[in-house]
């Protein structure tokens, strides 16, 4: 029966505490907070309100953000006993929660507020006493001092904490002696970075996404300016420079500045980088061979400014802190890695010593662990989820590249931030712009290369050309068809002549048609036939052989005619050894041995196997001799070889 009771009065704690887990109004779903004068304001991306807190302040100014434990610290400059206040919200409660951190020691006058996770430490500037103090969080350890500006008639204003490279920056708006310096967290290394060409600076904030400082300049008469430099003070860059307007404090995210504004009661951003700002009519590129310049009409383009006006407030604006992903995106960095583990395993210590005592607690540590989704790390003492690289949300259940890319595929980049690898033809951020959009007029087809590097091609119809086939080459041509019919000395480009013509059958009393005094010389010669092609090589041909022939007649016409010699011998088919006393007469051949020759002016080889007189030699000796000593010339050549 106890068992029983205490089972129900168990089970409606954990129906309360998953509703509470499961409640709108989680710490991860803002992303920018403001402090006005009378409350804190929280936003989420697209600067929507979300919820308020500390209504039970009057005068807040300065602003930081501890993304480690998910707390808000702030100052009230009215308030009687306490300086810099926390805010936090109560899982339990539903609700924030404020308490006194820092007391009240003197009238001072907090300008700026920085923290440090792994020391734990605030620091602030009072620009009332022009010095620089820090304390810890935890404990009643009183402040001290780590930078005084009071002998030298400084007045520092807003500072920031370099966590990784364990450095502290501030703006000396002293306007004597304005400046921008940094000095080691450990009170170490004063330096100046930068004193020249500035005039009175205010907040300043440090961007370790792309190790960089940015600050406002708050500039004579009505001018202001944004700056920015790498943490050392080189490479100086003016991001932007306007007017109407009195920035207090900024924040910066992945790609853009926001800061607050005194005058116009807002919040105010603009890209990290300076953009260039473009002429308001824009000329189409043309093809280096173009002759015609006279047909190009200059169309206006709207010039979207990049100073954007985000978020209207009811009250002045003052300070203002980001949610970056500090811990996600860093994990890799070569400068704050080990800073991330470091305060990791503070949290995970502290997460451990909150022993779990009673079955209460640990239905309540079980719904905790299965709160965090995609492999986050859950800390109790924040009620916040680190997530994993490629996963937000204040249970890490947004995978970051989900649908982040439109036409194209996404991947994380070295600093957890989705990033695009665009398919042929489009472009931007999430490759959303189609490069073929409104390119090609008048009915041209847009071609993509599949070279990213070059940009896409217009074809267009006929009687169009340009690089957008914005030329109407039909108008044009009837434009100088028209004023040469009133003018006849003017200049009609040759390609005009055929339109001049079709025109002036419609209308000849207002169009004339060019005359070129070298017309021939421009008109396309006629392309050779297959037929004349053929007719010509066969002639050419033919008349190969018939010189042929003819040089052959001439050759047959003085050569000398060959004597007709016809001898029949009749000889022994092989000679006898002992044939050395034999002579023609007494060495007769018998008759199955014998064999005849015939001679016609050559050797015959395929009778007998006798070898062969020379001709050259017989024909030679012939042309000497007459016909009667033919007989005698033939027997004394084949004395040698026949017998």
């Amino acid at each position: 029966m106890i068992r029983t009771r205490i089972g129900m009065a168990i089970l409606p704690c954990l129906m309360l505490a998953t509703c509470l887990l499961t409640v709108r109004g989680t710490p991860l779903e803002w992303d920018f907070a403001v402090t006005l004068r009378s409350r804190i304001q929280f936003m989420d991306s697209n600067w929507q309100t979300i919820a308020t807190a500390a209504h039970e302040f009057d005068e807040l100014s300065a602003l930081t953000f501890d993304e480690s434990e998910e707390l808000i610290y702030f100052n009230d400059l009215k308030h009687q006993n306490g300086s810099i206040f926390s805010l936090k919200r109560d899982l339990l409660a539903a609700s924030h929660v404020v308490e006194q951190t820092i007391a009240r020691t003197a009238n001072e006058t907090v300008g700026g507020l920085a923290y440090d996770p792994l020391t734990m430490n605030l620091f602030w500037s009072d620009t009332e006493h022009r010095k620089i103090f820090f304390a810890p969080i935890r404990g009643s350890s009183a402040p001290k001092v780590l930078v005084d500006l009071s002998a030298e008639g400084g007045r520092p204003d807003g500072v920031a904490v370099d966590v990784c490279r364990r450095k502290l920056y501030w703006t000396n708006s002293n306007h004597s002696k304005p400046s921008v310096e940094r000095i080691n967290l450990d009170g170490s290394n004063r330096t100046t970075i930068v004193n020249a060409s500035i005039h009175m600076p205010k907040g300043i904030v440090v961007d370790q996404f792309s190790d960089r400082l940015f600050w406002i300049d708050d500039l004579d008469g009505i001018y202001f300016s944004v700056e920015s430099s790498k943490l050392d003070g080189s490479d100086r860059q003016l991001v932007l420079k306007d007017k109407n307007q009195e920035p207090l404090n900024l924040a910066v995210t992945n790609d853009a500045i926001y800061w607050t504004d005194k005058t116009t009661k807002a919040v105010w951003s603009h890209p990290k980088v300076r953009v260039i700002k473009v002429t308001t009519t824009a000329k189409p590129d043309e093809e280096e061979d173009s002759t015609d310049k006279t047909n190009f009409d200059p169309e206006p383009v709207i010039e979207v400014s990049p100073l954007v006006r985000v978020a209207n407030l009811s009250e002045e604006a003052r300070g203002i802190v980001v949610r970056t992903g500090f811990y996600q995106r860093l994990q890799k960095d070569s400068h704050c890695a080990s800073i991330v583990r470091k305060v990791k395993e503070r949290l995970d210590e502290q997460t451990n010593k909150n022993e779990i005592r009673s079955l209460l607690d640990q239905k309540m540590k079980v719904l905790e662990d299965e709160r965090c989704m995609n492999g986050g790390q859950y800390k109790a003492a924040t009620d916040l989820c680190i997530c994993p690289t490629g996963f937000k949300g204040s249970r890490c259940e947004v995978r970051e590249c989900h649908h982040y890319c439109i036409h194209g595929s996404c991947y994380m980049s070295e600093q957890a931030y989705p990033k695009c690898f665009c398919q042929p033809g489009f472009e931007g951020e999430r490759c959303e712009v189609n490069k073929c959009t409104g390119l090609c007029l008048n009915g041209g087809h847009c071609l993509v290369s599949e070279n990213e590097n070059e940009p896409p091609s217009c074809e267009c119809p006929p009687n169009f050309g340009g690089a957008r086939c914005e030329q109407n080459s039909t108008e044009i041509c009837s434009l100088f068809c028209r004023l040469l019919k009133h003018e006849p000395n003017t200049y009609v480009p040759f390609g005009c002549h055929d339109i001049c013509v079709e025109l002036a059958q419609e209308n000849s009393t207002e169009i004339a048609v060019p005359q070129y005094k070298h017309l021939d010389v421009c008109i396309t010669p006629t392309v050779w036939t297959s037929s004349v092609i053929i007719i010509l090589v066969v002639g050419i041909t033919s008349s190969l052989l018939l010189l042929a022939v003819i040089v052959h007649g001439i050759r047959r016409l003085y050569k000398p005619k060959r004597p007709r010699i016809r001898k029949t011998f009749v000889v022994r088919k092989q000679a006898r050894t002992n044939s050395a006393g034999d002579t023609p007469l007494t060495n007769r051949p018998l008759a199955t041995e014998q064999c005849e020759i015939t001679i016609e002016n050559c050797c015959n080889m395929n009778i007998c196997e006798t070898p062969c007189f020379d001709p050259k030699m017989v024909e030679q000796t012939l042309a000497k001799s007459s016909c009667k000593e033919d007989k005698k010339i033939l027997i004394h050549n084949m004395e040698d070889d026949l017998y």
